[in-house]
């Protein structure tokens, strides 16, 4: 069996289950807290642009109001949007705005950016990096695509989908990052962190074979 030992704490500036999940697939132990900033893109502000900003700016806000965090914690932070026909589509206030935003991705091409923000905070180190996606949606009948809005599911997803729950059945295909799609990219982080030793890769069977 292998796995990752953590050489440093880990904070999640996240309440998103499926960031969550990203990581508790590695076994990797840490705090979440939600970070409170205005989301809304500013004028002009290209896609990419924007969740890199929206990243970093919640991997700071966690780093200066939550005070009990460890000075040497690792801050994670990530932001997801759909971009479609030259717009940005954050996550739907209700169903019927989910209704009118998959009306528009029906059986069209879009482009699921993430922006992932790593923090140092013992250093002041930052890195922050976005990861593009090409999903091509399937065209779904009318009755399929009202059967998924009545689920509640496209609430609090960005682009209103979840590609890894209900939402599978609008996805033809995608060009890129599964996990992009899902969260962030966790195959971009992980090796990320190991590469400044944050994390180090162990196997079990090895572990004693030097004693």
């Amino acid at each position: 069996m292998s796995y990752f030992l953590q050489h440093r704490p880990l904070c999640l500036a996240s309440s998103s289950p499926r960031r969550m999940d990203l990581l508790k697939k590695y076994n990797l132990k840490f705090d979440s807290y939600s970070p409170q900033i205005n989301e809304t893109p500013k004028k002009n502000e290209q896609a990419k642009k924007f969740v890199r900003r929206m990243a970093s700016e919640k991997c700071r806000q966690i780093h200066q109001t939550c005070s009990n965090l460890a000075q040497d914690v690792i801050i994670l932070a990530g932001d997801t949007i759909v971009y479609f026909n030259g717009q940005i589509m954050g996550k739907p206030e209700t169903l019927q705005h989910a209704r009118s935003m998959l009306s528009q991705l029906n059986g069209n091409a879009h482009k699921v950016f993430s922006g992932f923000s790593v923090l140092d905070s013992a250093s002041g180190n930052e890195i922050t990096d976005v990861i593009c996606t090409k999903v091509q949606f399937k065209t779904i009948p009318p009755d399929m695509l009202e059967w998924y809005v009545s689920s509640g599911e496209p609430l609090g997803k960005a682009g209103a989908y979840s590609i890894q729950g209900h939402g599978a059945i609008l996805v033809e295909s995608i060009t890129g990052s599964y996990n992009n799609v899902i969260g962030f990219p966790i195959e971009n982080i992980i090796p990320y962190m190991a590469e400044n030793s944050w994390i180090s890769y162990l196997d079990k069977n090895q572990s004693g074979k030097s004693e």
